[in-house]
């Protein structure tokens, strides 16, 4: 006897991310989100932490995103945070070798590395969208 379910198998589930980028620069979070679609995602992006505490409960999100920006260290208390409620979390911040941070793995210095860390189709579009400009760098 055949049962049938409404889940698709993991392989072809899309992943889903949670994008934090406080950057008022739409155009900006626009790409990024983009490039995180092209990586298999489906992108849900805020602006706050505030919005991303919120909406970040264990399980909900394969890859949770954040773009240190003017506050590193609120930032990676956040991530801190998330790695405390769900350790199997994938999370990754991008924050700049010039903001002091303490010394975390989930830390990458741009969003180049982020892209190839969650790896995808977008790292070649990624890398020469940011050659001759610094705007996807965190500092």
């Amino acid at each position: 006897m055949l049962i049938e379910t409404n889940q698709k198998p993991i392989s072809e589930r899309t992943r889903k991310a949670l994008l934090m980028d406080g950057d008022n620069d739409r155009y900006r979070r626009k790409e990024k989100t983009s490039l995180l679609h092209q990586a298999g995602f489906r992108v849900f992006p805020v602006l706050k932490i505030e919005h991303a505490r919120a909406r970040c409960k264990p399980g909900a999100f394969d890859l949770v995103a954040v773009i240190a920006g003017d506050n590193a260290q609120l930032a990676t208390d956040f991530c801190d945070e998330v790695l405390r409620t769900n350790p199997q979390q994938q999370i990754l911040l991008v924050a700049g070798s010039s903001q002091a941070l303490p010394e975390r793995n989930y830390i990458v210095p741009t969003w180049e590395d982020l892209m190839k860390k969650v790896g995808g189709a977008a790292n070649n579009q990624a890398n020469n969208t940011s050659q001759g400009e610094n705007s996807l760098s965190a500092a």
